[in-house]
C-alpha cells in the first residue's frame, strides 16, 4: 500500500462542502489562514483494561503545540481507504498495530483556530480502537508525552477544562460520551467494521453522485436539442445541478438510509436500489421547493434567490425582451418540470413495490399543493385542515414515505413497515410543528428563507389554529384583518404562549415516535438512528 501510494505521501484530498472529493492538494501547503475543508481521521485508542490513550503533540508542531489530544490523528492519503489510513498513522505516530478498530462517528466535521491563525477546516471521521500499550513506541517528533487514563475521567476533564486540549478532541468527547461505555467500547448500534451495514454518510454520497450522475447525463442529449441558450448564463441542466448543491440537511435520502439498515439492509444490490430511490427523491424535492417558491412568490430559498427571482434578475440584466417577473415565472416552472422528469426516469427503474410507493408520493405532494392553495383561498384556517396538509405536503413526503422506500429496498417484513409507519407518523407531525415555528421565528440567515410569509398569506397552519382556539380580547381582531400585521401578530402569539405549546406538541411526537421503537422487530442500529433522526428534525434550527 505505501509504496503505491508513494507518489502522493503528504498530500490531503481536498472536499467540497458536501464532502465529495475535489481534488488534492500537499498537507503543508493546505493548513493556511484559509484552509479548504479536506478530509482527516481521529483515532481513539484503549489497552486492554479500557483506558484510553492520551498523546501530548510535539512542541515542533506548526499548530497546537505542546496540546493534549486524543491517541492520534491523520489524513488518508488520495485513493488510500480509510481504515488503512488509521492503522497506516497510528503505526507511524505511536510504533504499534490496531487490535481492533470501529468507526463511531462517521460525519464528525468541524473548523477551529489555532492561536497563530492557521485553520483546521476537517471532515474527520472518528474511530476507535483496541492497542497493547506495552508495545507502543511514540516517535518524539510527533509526541512529547503520553498518559493512559479512564475514559470516563477525559469525558469530565473535556468538559471542566475544555482549554487544556485540542478543541476537535472536546467536541469529539461530548459525542462519543454517548456511544462508548466507561471501558471505550462501542455500543453495538455504533459501531462498524466496514463490512455489511452502510454508513449514512456512504448512503448520502452515493445519492448525491447518483444526482450529479443523473443530470450530467442529460447534458449532451439536451445540447443536441437546444444548442443555443440566450438570457440565461448556464442553460437548465447546468442550473439545476449548481440547485443540488446548495446545501440541505438531506433528511430524505438520511431517513431512507435508516429505513433500510432498521430491517437489516446491507451493503449490495439492495442498498444500490435504496440509493436510486433517494436519488429520485432529492430530484422531486428539487422540482417541489421550486414551484413551491414559485407558487408562494417566495423571494429566497437557502440563502440564494429562488429560481423564478434569479431567472428575472438575468432577464433584467440582458435587457431581453418581455416582463422579466413573467419570464422568470415561466422558467422556474421549466426547472422545476425537468427535475420531476429526471427523478421519474430514476424511479422508473426501481422494483415495482417501490414505483408503487414512488407514485402515490408524487401524487400526496400535488394534493396537498391544491388542498392549501384552494384553502387559503376559501379562508380555512380549523386544525383539522391544517394537519391534513400537514400531513400530506410535509409528514408523508418527508419522513413517511422516504421511511417506508428504505423498508421497502431492504426486504422489510409487514411488521417492520407497521412499526416505521407510525413512527414516522409522528416524526412527521414533529416535522410539521417545525417547519412552522421556523416559517414564523426562524432566522432567515439559518434557514434561508423569509419568516412570516405563510402568516401573511393566511395559509392555513397549526399554529394559526392554535391561535384562533386561544387568542382572547383585542387579539382576535389581529387574525381578521385583510393583510394581517405580522409583528403584532406575533406578539400576540407569544403573549398566549403558541410557541410553548407547539414546543410541547413537538416534545409529545418525539417521545411517542421513540416509543414506538421500544422492543420493534427492527435492528440496533436501526433503532439508534433512528432516535438520533427524530431529534434532528424535531429540533433543527433551518
Amino acid at each position: 500500500m505505501l509504496d503505491r501510494l508513494s507518489f502522493v505521501e503528504d498530500a490531503v484530498v481536498l472536499l467540497s462542502d458536501q464532502g465529495r472529493p475535489i481534488g488534492t492538494a500537499p498537507r503543508l501547503a493546505v493548513h493556511t489562514t484559509h484552509t479548504p475543508l479536506h478530509l482527516a481521521f481521529s483515532c481513539y485508542l484503549f489497552d486492554a483494561d479500557g483506558r484510553l490513550l492520551l498523546t501530548r503533540r510535539s512542541l515542533a508542531k506548526r499548530t497546537w503545540p505542546g496540546v493534549w489530544t486524543n491517541s492520534c490523528c491523520g489524513h488518508p492519503l488520495p485513493g488510500e481507504d480509510a481504515p488503512s489510513a488509521v492503522r497506516r498513522r497510528v503505526a507511524e505516530e505511536l510504533g504499534v498495530d490496531i487490535e481492533e478498530l470501529s468507526l463511531v462517528l462517521p460525519d464528525f466535521r468541524y473548523r477551529a483556530v489555532d492561536a497563530g491563525g492557521v485553520v483546521e477546516n476537517e471532515l474527520c471521521p472518528v474511530w476507535v480502537g483496541r492497542v497493547n500499550g506495552a508495545r507502543l513506541q511514540p516517535d518524539a517528533d510527533e509526541v512529547a508525552e503520553h498518559a493512559w487514563v479512564d475514559w470516563p475521567d477525559f469525558v469530565a476533564a473535556a468538559r471542566a477544562t475544555p482549554q487544556a486540549f485540542s478543541p476537535w478532541s472536546v467536541l469529539q468527547a461530548a459525542e462519543l460520551a454517548e456511544r462508548l461505555d466507561d471501558a471505550g467500547r462501542p455500543a453495538e448500534a455504533w459501531a462498524d467494521d466496514g463490512a455489511g451495514v452502510p454508513l449514512e454518510s456512504e448512503t448520502v454520497a452515493a445519492v448525491q453522485a447518483s444526482v450529479a450522475d443523473e443530470l450530467d447525463g442529460l447534458t449532451d442529449a439536451w445540447q443536441s436539442w437546444v444548442p443555443d441558450v440566450e438570457v440565461l448564463p448556464v442553460d437548465l441542466p447546468q442550473w439545476l445541478a449548481g440547485l443540488s448543491t446548495l446545501g440541505g440537511k438531506r433528511f430524505r435520502p438520511r431517513l431512507g438510509h435508516w429505513g433500510y439498515v432498521s430491517v437489516g439492509g446491507r451493503r449490495g444490490v439492495r442498498h444500490d436500489t435504496l440509493v436510486t430511490a433517494a436519488a429520485a427523491l432529492e430530484l422531486l424535492h428539487l422540482f417541489a421547493l421550486v414551484h413551491d417558491d414559485v407558487m408562494d412568490e417566495s423571494g429566497s430559498r437557502r440563502g440564494a434567490p429562488a429560481a423564478h427571482v434569479q431567472a428575472a434578475t438575468w432577464h433584467r440584466e440582458q435587457g431581453a425582451a418581455g416582463r422579466p417577473e413573467v419570464f422568470g415565472r415561466n422558467l422556474a416552472i421549466l426547472l422545476g418540470d425537468l427535475a420531476h422528469a429526471r427523478a421519474d426516469r430514476l424511479a422508473d427503474t426501481l422494483p415495482a413495490a417501490l414505483r408503487s410507493t414512488w407514485h402515490e408520493l408524487c401524487l400526496e405532494l400535488i394534493a396537498g399543493q391544491r388542498a392549501d392553495l384552494t384553502g387559503a383561498a376559501a379562508g380555512r384556517r380549523d386544525r383539522e385542515h391544517a394537519e391534513r396538509i400537514a400531513q400530506l405536503k410535509s409528514g408523508s413526503y418527508s419522513v413517511t414515505r422516504p421511511l417506508q422506500l428504505g423498508a421497502l429496498a431492504g426486504g422489510a417484513s409487514a411488521g417492520q413497515r407497521a412499526v416505521l409507519d407510525r413512527y414516522g407518523r409522528h416524526v412527521g407531525r414533529a416535522f410539521a410543528l417545525r417547519d412552522d415555528l421556523l416559517g414564523l421565528w426562524g432566522d432567515p440567515s439559518v434557514t434561508g428563507k423569509p419568516a412570516g410569509d405563510d402568516l401573511a398569506d393566511g395559509k392555513a397552519t397549526v399554529i394559526l389554529a392554535l391561535a384562533g382556539e386561544t387568542l382572547t380580547g383585542a387579539d382576535v381582531a389581529l387574525l381578521a384583518e385583510p393583510v394581517m400585521d405580522v409583528p403584532a401578530v406575533l406578539a400576540a402569539f407569544e403573549r398566549a404562549g403558541i410557541p410553548q405549546r407547539v414546543e410541547e406538541l413537538i416534545a409529545t411526537e418525539v417521545r411517542a415516535a421513540r416509543d414506538v421503537l421500544t422492543d420493534a422487530p427492527l435492528t440496533r442500529a436501526g433503532v439508534a438512528g433512528l432516535h438520533e433522526m427524530a431529534a434532528a428534525i424535531a429540533w433543527r434550527r433551518a
